[in-house]
């Protein structure tokens, strides 16, 4: 029998999955390759670390310490690294990092251990690098029997093993074909559609739906002393790692919804844009996470003016709004998705934003004509 002693306990678990998972361990039968898909911020990695802890807290076994500091020998953590250091292909993955780029791994390795639903991520790493996956080939040597546990390997972002070079997948593909005795893989992921259909093939999928309102606001009311939050759900998609971080950031939502009218206000009427530009430039450039919600807010403000033109007021932020003018706001959230894209493929943000801006105002302005 399994020890099911758990590593968090403020972890919101999909019971029917973990129940499968825990059947598939008590009976051998856990397959050596997983796949945790679904929507952004719903605990898959922290399922993922939690099945890794349940591989390795058999009966007798007192692991639950090492586990809970990510320092257990048995569980490898990859995740997309920025190539800070000129590295060969015989270097370890680590000796990419400068010292203070590791120093902020450890940092965010036990912040995740504390919150289930914070970020391991460095924002300039585009892909997995193929010397994570030679990495895997190196402790693959050393072999370990079920006494002592398993070896694995959870990667985070799985989708980057794929995009925008497919090497690392197709090396990581070669090790599923035949991989090591008592090793498992848990491929984390919130775009399955980008990865290999070869991957997918020899991968178990579990697909982790949207954590409903009414469990989302259990958990903030537990976790966090603040009112209503229907409004922070809506924001965040029900994403509780966004939602975390903007509690956690001290991000105010009333003041974010302000900047995003006045921004709005601006393009329309053609005055002072260019401030709004820059301080969304510079937003971008030192809190990704904060950008990513303030677009959001633009988004969902845009949404609501176009319900209100076709008279619809079932708004989520402009509810105390009757009557707007006719311009294509749906056009306007378009430049702003594509252009949010573009700017995760290494598009110089500067240009980006001020191309948005461009976009926005003449889009509204010939509206208007």
């Amino acid at each position: 029998m399994v020890n099911k002693k758990m590593i968090y306990n403020n972890l919101i678990l999909n019971q029917e999955i973990w129940s499968q998972l825990t059947n598939m361990v008590e009976n051998n039968k856990l397959p050596h390759a997983l796949i945790f898909s679904g929507s952004d911020g719903v605990g898959k990695e922290a399922h993922a670390i939690e099945l890794a802890g349940l591989l390795n807290m058999k009966e007798g076994q007192t692991n639950l310490t090492k586990i809970q500091r990510f320092q257990h020998p048995n569980i490898n953590l990859i995740i997309p690294f920025p190539r800070e250091k000129n590295i060969n292909k015989k270097s370890d993955m680590i000796d990419c990092l400068s010292n203070k780029s590791l120093e902020k791994l450890l940092e965010m390795k036990l912040h995740k251990m504390e919150n289930p639903y914070s970020i391991i991520e460095f924002d300039k790493a585009s892909s997995i690098l193929i010397n994570s996956i030679r990495d895997i080939k190196k402790k693959s040597k050393f072999s370990i029997n079920e006494r002592e546990g398993a070896i694995v390997h959870i990667i985070f972002q799985a989708e980057k093993l794929c995009s925008p070079r497919t090497e690392s997948g197709n090396a990581l593909l070669k090790i599923l074909e035949e991989p090591p005795p008592n090793t498992f893989f848990i491929l984390v992921t919130n775009h399955k559609e980008k990865m290999l259909d070869t991957i997918l093939s020899r991968c178990c999928d579990f697909y982790f739906p949207k954590i409903s309102n009414q469990k989302i606001n259990t958990y903030i009311h537990k976790h966090y002393n603040i009112g209503n939050s229907d409004l922070l759900i809506s924001i965040c998609n029900g994403s509780i790692k966004q939602i975390n971080h903007i509690i956690d950031s001290k991000i105010d939502i009333e003041n974010t919804i302000k900047d995003g009218k006045k921004l709005i206000s601006s393009i329309i009427q053609n005055k002072n844009w260019q401030a709004h530009y820059k301080k969304l430039e510079k937003l971008f450039k030192s809190d990704k996470q904060s950008f990513k919600i303030f677009i959001k807010i633009i988004i969902f403000i845009l949404n609501d003016l176009e319900k209100i033109k076709n008279n619809i007021f079932d708004c989520l932020i402009l509810s105390d709004v009757q009557k707007v003018k006719s311009l294509d706001y749906n056009k306007c959230i378009y430049v702003i998705e594509e252009t949010y894209q573009k700017l995760y493929k290494n598009i110089n943000p500067a240009m980006g934003l001020f191309t948005m801006f461009l976009k926005l105002n003449r889009i509204l302005v010939d509206t208007k004509k």
